[in-house]
């Protein structure tokens, strides 16, 4: 919750107000806190968003998963990372209330910002709404100061008519992640040196034709469709996971991971055009 290098002063909040960090929204919208603002310890990434065509900054495997499942669905509608708790008055009182020391900078006392690692925009009954969502490994639930901080998180969101939870390794899906992060890359369809946007559309067709003709595995049946069509090594392959990714074709991606299976175990349905 309270992330970054170096001291922390009025000066660097300052600055971080006027750069608009943790305003915005959609492709506009900048994180509190960048990877280049985190220590170099840890497992930060840099992943291009789907929903908001603007590079996420995740900040830890936990993250990045929660981040691919987030994109996969339906309701969330824009996906806000390193979300601030700029109502530094409202979380000093609370803190107050609680009886608890507010978060500052050992060398200048200056009060930390908070942040909530993911807050989003979810259309419930054809309405935008705000939730906020904080991932922490179950394994630090029991310790003091990690609950007071997240009891003070809860309050802040409380007050402003937020809905926010913890979510914990126990409730992610490692292998539904894995499955669209895989995938994830070949969401916006590109022209090759081989082939333009209307052959790379016929040839999925043509793929779509072949899943449906026999069981191999993924792998099995989009290589053998690369040699078939004299096209280079692994057009097939990108063209089946960008079906999936923009839901052309409908699969299980808690069952297995993809690639390994048979066609028939993971493709629920294929569309049409």
């Amino acid at each position: 919750m309270v992330r970054g290098r170096g001291e922390w002063t009025q000066a660097k909040f300052e600055r971080y107000r006027k750069e608009g960090r943790g305003r915005g929204s959609g492709k506009d919208y900048k994180p509190w806190i960048t990877i280049q603002d985190f220590p170099s310890k840890g497992r930060s990434s840099r992943t291009p968003g789907w929903k908001t065509n603007r590079v996420h900054h995740l900040l830890s495997d936990h993250e990045k998963r929660l981040f691919y499942l987030f994109e996969w669905s339906d309701v969330v509608t824009d996906i806000r990372e390193q979300f601030p708790l700029d109502d530094l008055d409202l979380a000093m009182s609370i803190a107050t209330d609680m009886g608890i020391k507010y978060p500052v900078d050992d060398k200048t006392a200056t009060p930390h910002i908070l942040t909530t690692d993911f807050m989003l925009t979810v259309n419930q009954n054809g309405k935008q709404v705000q939730i906020a969502r904080t991932v922490k490994p179950s394994t630090e639930l029991d310790k003091e100061r990690v609950a007071q901080k997240f009891e003070l998180e809860r309050w802040y969101y409380l007050t402003k008519g937020i809905d926010w939870a913890i979510v914990t390794e126990n409730d992610i899906s490692r292998l539904f992640a894995e499955n669209v992060e895989w995938i994830h890359s070949a969401y916006r369809l590109e022209a090759n040196s081989e082939m333009d946007l209307d052959q790379l559309l016929e040839l999925a067709n043509l793929l779509k034709s072949k899943l449906q003709e026999n069981d191999n595995t993924i792998n099995t049946i989009t290589a053998a469709l690369d040699k078939e069509m004299n096209i280079e090594s692994g057009t097939s392959l990108y063209l089946f996971k960008h079906l999936i990714a923009t839901k052309k074709i409908i699969i299980d991606m808690v069952e297995a991971k993809i690639s390994d299976c048979p066609s028939s175990k993971v493709i629920i349905e294929i569309l049409g055009e």
